[in-house]
């Protein structure tokens, strides 16, 4: 029977093949690498040689033979060095090849299992943190205002948080129950501050158009960047209230180019107590002026707060 069959067949066990395979090629057991290789070079010349005498031509069955000693040797060679290797190991030598074919064996999956693991905590931790915080945000009262500070001036907060200043706002103002402010830096730069850096201005831009603010508190210099009272609703109510009197320097005009009517835009509530309570940082000679910018219902609960302010009550 040829060897091929036992070999691919796996009808003997390897010792018994190996021992066919040195027959088939006329080898000793012992024969050295070196001979090994002279004879697989001889066979390669027989396999090349265009004689038409088939006898002296090399079979399959030849190549085959000296591949399955070569992969044998092969791997006696790594058993041997890993025989050396785990011999540190002693006794337990067994038990360590053992762990370690395993792991090597199943280190990706492990890897890959413990990866798709922490994605999936992660992203249930997201889900369940997402849901905690709608539930949370539907547990608080209605958002009374959304106040944007813009220009020289930030939180006093290290970590740049707005909790303590919603928390003075409200605190002077009880009447509004939730609010949510939002601190934009604008600092001025140049011989007498009186430009912007483009940087600080462009994201300013964006605030303003992403966040919609219903009232606005600004410096005068980042008043006149955007253009009086363009934009501005009119606060004129404050005055017809009589909270504030009409010609109170604290107070900003402008004539409508629309309608060519004056109207209220704005009011410097600098030295108010307001101010003087939020946690808020600012140059001493820097203003602070509210206005409002959202629609007619945002004005509607505005105007009682900003005469609330001004009117120092």
């Amino acid at each position: 029977m040829k060897l091929a069959l036992y070999i691919f067949k796996g009808e003997m066990n390897v010792n018994e093949k190996l021992k066919q395979a040195y027959e088939r090629l006329g080898l000793s057991e012992n024969v050295s690498r070196e001979e090994i290789n002279k004879r697989f070079d001889l066979l390669l010349k027989r396999r090349k040689s265009k004689a038409k005498d088939e006898e002296r031509s090399a079979p399959e069955e030849d190549f085959q033979a000296f591949k399955f000693i070569l992969d044998t040797l092969d791997k006696q060679e790594i058993d041997e060095a890993e025989q050396q290797r785990l011999a540190k190991y002693g006794k337990f030598s067994g038990t360590a090849s053992k762990w370690e074919r395993f792991f090597r064996l199943y280190r990706t999956h492990v890897i890959v299992s413990v990866i798709v693991v922490i994605v999936l905590a992660v992203a249930g931790n997201a889900i369940y943190n997402n849901v905690q915080h709608r539930k949370y945000l539907a547990s608080l009262p209605p958002l009374d205002a959304k106040i944007m500070f813009l220009g020289n001036f930030g939180v006093q907060d290290p970590d740049g948080q707005t909790a303590d200043l919603d928390a003075a706002i409200i605190a002077q103002y009880p009447e509004w129950k939730r609010v949510e402010s939002n601190m934009i830096y604008l600092p001025r730069t140049g011989e007498g501050a009186d430009s912007f850096d483009m940087n600080y201005m462009q994201k300013a831009v964006v605030e303003l158009a992403a966040n919609h603010p219903d009232i606005i508190i600004l410096d005068e210099a980042t008043l006149e960047w955007i253009g009086g009272q363009d934009g501005f609703q009119d606060l004129s109510a404050i005055v017809e209230s009589g909270s504030v009197d009409k010609d109170d320097p604290r107070l900003k005009w402008g004539t409508n180019p629309e309608s060519g009517k004056e109207e209220l835009y704005g009011v410097d509530i600098t030295d108010s107590a307001f101010v003087a309570a939020l946690p808020v940082n600012k140059a001493e000679d820097e203003n602070m002026i509210i206005g409002v910018l959202g629609v007619d219902e945002a004005k509607d609960k505005a105007i009682p707060f900003i005469e609330h302010i001004a009117g120092g009550k």
